[in-house]
């Protein structure tokens, strides 16, 4: 078995993605261009193969930032991204060749967003967990499983006007200034705008976003794609002070309904803090939490630097972001996040 980067997209490794119900949109070569496309950031697509056969293979992407240093992530922009293989011993070639890239390029660390762990001694981290509940064909049958509260939300919803629309690049912008918005509040910097707008054009079959509406406002948005019968809800947000009339419960259920009716059999709600409040709101709507398995190779396990808001060393940058203006963390929070891949 032998390990080779890709240097073009091809059928075999799309194919091979396709089929395989742990891969995700990040683990397509398509995902990996896209970044480059947009960062600049050096991408490499190992396969592991043995003559025309794939069996394995593992996106990795460069990323040197004065903020966090020279690592290699798989893969950014995403919740997944570690080795998809059909067989273990895949996983050990692509390991190795992964860490020989990172020696070459001087790399502090990689870090490896698995489902499930791999079996090389890492640093691992297992705070974070994604909240899946199982969809049918008919949402109905979903909508029997959700616990009366949930349920009564959602008509709460229903009769405060709150309307539900879906779509792609015509909602960016009410989708990104809601978010943007949303992000300045809570204290973290923002994606830049042209991270989204790729998304949808580099995988339009795939990616949708919905708003939740109140008297012609936006008031909660979601960010969602579909891959191998999941469908994954990546970005969202709603306005606190719509709290009160459900939006975010409608909005999820609209989300429900879609990809039940699209064919898919899981919806991700998403990577959340086990504990957290955003862990319980999924958990209530009856979905089970799978743990990641983020792993990290070091050069040197002290130029390991897992980014941590709720971190002490954090936590007064988080409170000053903010208290600063919307203008400013619109245009400064791209720069930095572009970093926090």
């Amino acid at each position: 078995m032998e390990v080779t980067i890709q240097q073009d997209d091809t059928s075999s490794c799309n194919q091979f993605v396709i089929h395989r119900p742990d891969a995700h949109l990040s683990h397509l070569w398509a995902w990996g261009k896209m970044v480059h496309d947009l960062f600049g950031y050096r991408c490499f697509y190992l396969v592991a193969h043995e003559s025309d056969q794939v069996l394995g293979i593992l996106p990795l992407t460069h990323v040197i930032s004065s903020l966090f240093g020279n690592r290699m992530v798989s893969q950014p922009f995403s919740d997944y991204g570690g080795p998809i293989v059909s067989c273990p011993q895949a996983v050990d070639v692509l390991y190795d060749k992964a860490v020989e890239l990172a020696l070459d390029l001087n790399c502090r660390y990689i870090e490896f967003r698995n489902l499930h762990p791999m079996p090389q001694q890492m640093v691992l981290r297992t705070d974070k967990a994604c909240m899946i509940l199982e969809l049918a064909s008919d949402p109905q049958e979903v909508w029997a499983r959700l616990r009366p509260q949930i349920r009564n939300r959602i008509r709460r919803a229903q009769n405060s006007d709150i309307g539900v629309k879906n779509g792609g690049l015509e909602l960016l912008d009410d989708f990104y200034n809601l978010w943007t918005l949303r992000m300045g509040q809570l204290g973290t910097p923002c994606y830049p705008r042209r991270l989204f707008e790729a998304i949808l054009r580099t995988f339009p079959q795939s990616s949708t976003i919905f708003l939740a509406t109140h008297k012609g406002k936006t008031v909660a948005a979601m960010f969602a794609y579909l891959s191998n019968s999941s469908a994954h809800t990546r970005w969202g947000a709603s306005l606190r002070e719509y709290d009160s009339l459900s939006p975010n419960h409608l909005l999820n259920w609209a989300a429900i309904e879609f990809y039940c009716k699209a064919g898919a059999r899981r919806f991700d709600f998403g990577r959340s803090t086990i504990g957290s409040s955003q862990y319980t709101f999924k958990e209530r709507w009856g979905a089970r939490p799978i743990n990641l398995n983020w792993q990290y190779w070091c050069s040197d396990p002290r130029y390991l630097r897992v980014i941590r808001p709720d971190a002490p060393g954090y936590r007064w940058k988080v409170e000053v972001w903010k208290r600063l203006p919307l203008t400013i963390t619109r245009s400064v929070g791209p720069w930095i996040s572009r970093a926090l891949v």
